[in-house]
């Protein structure tokens, strides 16, 4: 956590403190020093020994006589949680307590109720005061309950809901909170394949590619909608009535899952380990209504970077302030005038789920025009140019009332995806599984890139062939591409083949062994190569 932001009013002097609960969420007027919502933060000093993870849990573990409350922006809500160990304005420890893994949990309204955290049942409380005093300033706040049979439960407080799985960045997490949930808060254009179950997303401005998975779970999922819809209409059902607000919402999904948890084990009455109360949600094995999704950035840099390893995970924590430098949260609103900057939170995987999807960002570039063929009605080619005609060269002319040629979509990375599932392709064919072959990406003959828009091909008719068109969800059609990849073998033997693009958005690419790598070569593959 070195790499963001100190947080000087959680901790008023330089003990050690704990992160003891959430309360109400506030509003613009009745928060003086901020304009954005705010969520209340509950701490207290430590008396133990940090280390010792045993005593943490233990009642008298913090001094609840000298407790402090902190009012902090809901968009710093990513990097906060139950249980977490902060001093001088830093985390310095996330605590895993308890750790659980629940499996095969049944997610429908049977088994899932909201509960306030002073719930008593039959004068037995959920969260008695003599084992888990942490919440008591807050005993209206909401927790969702989920049934595990043989009269025990788990416990987990809707604001960790939220912060799980809408906390990916803090620009998302602050407009579930900030109005009623609209598509164009979220994304400005989405296109679901029903056949390839490939969605395709232009995230609305200043929302972070980190967001972009769960944007998508809510733009096709009901059950994910309703829960991020429920996050402001709780606060705004609360204030509208005269009561604090505290949010509250549900999973979202509906279905089985594994939770995988930290908290700890709370008795009822005299049944020993009859509640589990969640600190921090851990990972979530419910699958997303996606099998492959891409996505555009507003006017922010947004980007999802694939975890470098399967116990890795990121979100993105916004602020303003220069990259690099020690900062610290000031007790205001960010102003306009500046560049918002990002910091990453890095974790343990949330969602196993989405490690074995392919999730890229598209993004516009400028690319080289595509050469232009005419196809005669026998079948061959000849090479046409733009324009009206004039001087004597033998090329005709072609007149194109709407271009079709558009912007380039690809990876923000140096290789765009469809050459990537194509290297994928070649290296799982038998005859390449030699550890001592090359294979590279080569520059086709008289271009300066790798990566060539494919040749447009025209009838007599000034009709282009469709065959070489690439079908973007939100329309406007472009040029498909292609790529050259050459494979040696102990620097001796070279063969060559060529990627070709999908037609369509998250559609698998075509691979094809050539004997020469000029864009040309593409048009001696036939009609059918390309299809």
């Amino acid at each position: 956590m070195e790499n963001l932001p100190s947080f000087p009013s959680l901790t008023p002097d330089e003990r050690i403190w704990r992160l003891d609960w959430f309360g109400e969420c506030a509003y613009p007027g009745s928060v003086r020093r901020y304009a954005q919502p705010c969520i209340k933060v509950s701490l207290s000093p430590l008396r133990c020994d940090p280390s010792d993870h045993s005593a943490l849990s233990l009642p008298d573990s913090t001094d609840h006589q000298h407790t402090n409350e902190a009012w902090v922006p809901i968009a710093a809500l990513p990097m906060l949680a139950i249980g977490d160990l902060w001093q001088a304005g830093k985390q310095i420890a996330s605590p895993d307590y308890q750790v659980e893994k629940f499996r095969r949990l049944e997610i429908h309204p049977e088994s899932t109720a909201f509960v306030k955290a002073g719930l008593a049942l039959e004068e037995r409380f959920l969260l008695p005061l003599s084992r888990h005093p942490w919440h008591r300033h807050h005993t209206q706040s909401y927790c969702v309950s989920i049934s595990l049979g043989d009269q025990r439960r788990l416990l987990i407080p809707c604001v960790e809901i939220i912060r799980f799985y809408f906390g990916s960045s803090s620009n998302f997490l602050q407009r579930l909170f900030t109005a009623p949930l609209a598509p164009e808060s979220l994304w400005s254009s989405k296109h679901l394949n029903p056949a390839t179950r490939h969605l395709h997303l232009i995230l609305a401005n200043h929302l972070s590619g980190l967001s972009a998975a769960d944007i998508g779970r809510i733009a096709e999922s009901k059950f994910a909608w309703r829960a991020a819809a429920g996050i402001y209409a709780s606060c705004q059902k609360a204030t509208a009535t005269g009561h604090l607000a505290y949010p509250y919402t549900g999973l979202p999904f509906e279905g089985n899952t594994d939770l995988g948890v930290s908290g700890m084990w709370l008795p009822l009455g005299d049944q020993e380990n009859a509640t589990f109360l969640v600190f921090r949600i851990r990972s979530c094995s419910h699958p997303f209504p996606f099998q492959s999704l891409s996505y555009e950035a507003g006017r922010r840099k947004a980007r999802y970077d694939s975890p470098k390893k399967s116990g890795e995970d990121k979100r993105v924590f916004s602020r303003n302030a220069r990259g690099d430098e020690m900062c610290e949260v000031a007790e205001t609103d960010p102003g306009n005038r500046r560049t918002q900057h990002s910091r990453t939170l890095t974790g343990p995987l949330r969602f196993p789920d989405l490690a074995r999807k392919q999730i890229w960002r598209d993004k516009i570039e400028t690319m080289p025009h595509a050469d232009v063929y005419l196809r005669h009605a026998d079948g061959n080619m000849e090479q046409v140019a733009f324009g009206e005609a004039e001087g004597s060269s033998a090329t005709p002319a072609i007149d194109l009332e709407q271009s079709a040629i558009a912007g380039i979509a690809s990876k923000n990375i140096s290789l765009p995806w469809f050459v990537r599932a194509g290297l994928k392709q070649i290296a799982a064919n038998q005859d390449y599984a030699s550890a001592n072959l090359a294979v590279k990406v080569v520059v086709p003959q008289g271009m300066t890139q790798p990566v060539f828009s494919l040749p447009m091909v025209i009838d007599e008719d000034g009709v282009i062939d469709a065959a070489h068109l690439f079908n973007k969800s939100e329309g406007c059609p472009r040029q498909r591409r292609g790529c050259f990849v050459e494979i040696t073998e102990s620097a001796r033997n070279s063969c060559y083949w060529v990627i070709l693009e999908g037609g369509h958005q998250g559609d698998q690419p075509s691979v094809y062994q050539v004997t020469k790598i000029e864009v040309g070569v593409v048009l001696a593959l036939g009609l059918d190569a390309v299809q």
